[in-house]
């Protein structure tokens, strides 16, 4: 019954998809040029008077920022769109070395050019006028708040502290609280870690040279301030190695003509590809995108390292992209994850939503991030099948219009004051968000002169939305790829189901390197 309507459905929606498209499109320019025009010459006439009445407030926060910081009145209780990016390094970290590294490299650094701050946001906090949100600057700016030891009720300096540990911290980090008027920065330092497990107590692990001691640091940042190219910028300007390999990584460039050619498609075709979407189903009623009102904003986090090669080996073998085999993995593993605790596929669409960084990307500490999102192929019975529709479907993202269309619609909505932006991005539209930070993998990067060594990078996020319960971010460093799972435990309220759900990813990711032989 099911196939047989679904294949009546075909041509019914390419009738309604005639029908409707015109009218969304017109809609749509309607909106941008009675609402979304006047809405940004509004900002400029707030900002104007906001500066007037407060000296302090500097520019306003940019359109992506505020559609990200929607969580602002919860920044000081429980943020949920913090990223946070954990490295392990081998050798001990002095604390003071740190803030004056970090203080000369970014926090002060000097752009001559344009005689200011490089970036004056690590000094700013965000504050709302008038409806809109400002920066505004923390005159009581102390580095010592931002850059500091790592300490809790379980957590002191006479605790040796294990992996286990050390993802029990990146949990709850996750979703504390800044201090209240200080920018949402912080870099916290674990000096006396154990990545063996072997070391009982604190007098044995200070028997060790400082060049055998190994230490962590958390790096938390609000995403309203910064996105994953602004936060690589910041940890390479931590390391021995410097910004060489920031410019490596961002010389891909366009033209302002095919910017605007973008934005052109944007309005004449996205309206109709989104259309096509929303004609295929709503991604909003199944039990892994909101719980049934289970979502508790607690995460579970599960993690898994691979050699890159096997990715590489797998892309090449199928023919397909990097992404693909990742996100095919992940079709893969929440298939299995379904069919293997008894649970059916859902009907509706499972999508994953997934930031392109921008071409042009500045040096500023900016969102210059593009929306996209795909349509997991879970009804796909082997790994192969699953990674090569993706890898179409990633193929006609890049030449269509659904891409600008969310770039564009989605600046429009940041340009609203903060709590009709609130109101207006209540829904994900996804059931998964997926990141990517490829770091270098033919350099181990070293700091403060090869007093410590990098040996391991990962890199997570808060969900955000209130309907949103299912993250996986990836770090790829040093020849190695960490696997990373952020799961709401509304839906996966134990460390095994998390573990369960991370192992059938990866053995989708095993599958492709030697073929291609389970059906399930």
């Amino acid at each position: 019954m099911n196939r047989l309507r679904s294949i009546l459905w075909v041509p019914v929606r390419s009738i309604i998809l005639v029908i409707i498209s015109p009218l969304v499109t017109v809609g749509y320019w309607a909106v941008v040029l009675f609402i979304g025009l006047p809405s940004q010459l509004i900002r400029k006439l707030v900002s104007f008077f906001a500066h007037q009445l407060d000296g302090d407030l500097e520019k306003l926060v940019t359109n992506k920022g505020v559609l990200i910081g929607r969580d602002f009145s919860e920044w000081d209780t429980k943020p949920s769109h913090s990223i946070v990016v954990v490295l392990k390094a081998k050798g001990k970290c002095d604390p003071e070395l740190l803030k004056h590294h970090v203080l000369r490299t970014n926090v002060r650094k000097w752009d001559v050019k344009k005689e200011r701050l490089e970036y004056p946001e690590l000094q700013q906090y965000c504050t709302l006028r008038l409806g809109y949100l400002f920066f505004k600057w923390d005159r009581k700016f102390d580095i010592s708040n931002h850059v500091k030891l790592y300490k809790s009720r379980e957590i002191h300096e006479g605790t040796v502290v294990t992996d286990e540990r050390v993802q029990e911290i990146w949990e709850k980090v996750t979703r504390r609280a800044y201090k209240p008027k200080t920018s949402p920065w912080e870099i916290l330092i674990i000096q006396n870690y154990d990545p063996n497990g072997k070391i009982k107590n604190i007098e044995e692990l200070e028997k060790l040279p400082e060049d055998e001691r190994h230490s962590v640091f958390i790096l938390r940042m609000h995403h309203s301030l910064f996105d994953g190219f602004s936060i690589y910028r910041l940890l390479l300007s931590l390391t021995d190695q410097g910004l060489s390999l920031w410019e490596k990584e961002t010389t891909r460039a366009v033209s302002k003509h095919f910017k605007l050619f973008l934005n052109a498609k944007a309005l004449l075709c996205g309206p109709t590809s989104l259309t096509k979407v929303g004609l295929h189903g709503l991604d909003f009623y199944h039990g892994l995108h909101h719980g049934h009102g289970r979502l508790t904003g607690k995460y579970s986090i599960a993690t898994s390292v691979l050699d890159i090669n096997v990715i590489k080996n797998a892309s090449k073998l199928h023919k397909v992209s990097f992404h693909a085999i990742l996100i095919g993995a992940i079709s893969g593993g929440m298939r299995k994850y379904l069919l293997k605790n008894g649970l059916s596929i859902p009907l509706q669409p499972i999508r994953l939503g997934m930031p392109i960084p921008q071409p042009n990307h500045t040096k500023k500490l900016r969102n210059e991030w593009l929306p996209a999102m795909i349509h997991l192929p879970v009804e796909k019975k082997t790994a192969k099948q699953r990674a090569v529709a993706v890898n179409e479907r990633l193929d006609k993202l890049k030449t269509g219009s659904l891409l600008p269309f969310l770039t564009q619609a989605m600046t429009l909505i940041g340009g609203f004051p903060v709590e009709v932006v609130r109101l207006l991005s209540k829904k994900s539209g996804v059931t998964i968000l997926y990141s990517e930070m490829r770091g270098p993998n033919d350099i181990t990067m070293t700091a403060f002169n090869k007093k410590l060594v990098l040996k391991e990078v990962m890199y997570s996020y808060g969900l955000g939305t209130d309907d949103l319960g299912v993250g996986f971010s990836s770090a790829s460093y040093d020849g190695k790829i960490t696997l990373i799972l952020t799961l709401d435990r509304g839906i996966f309220n134990t460390k095994e189901k998390a573990d369960d759900f991370m192992q059938c990813i990866v053995s989708d990711i095993e599958e492709l390197q030697f073929g291609d032989s389970t059906k399930l």
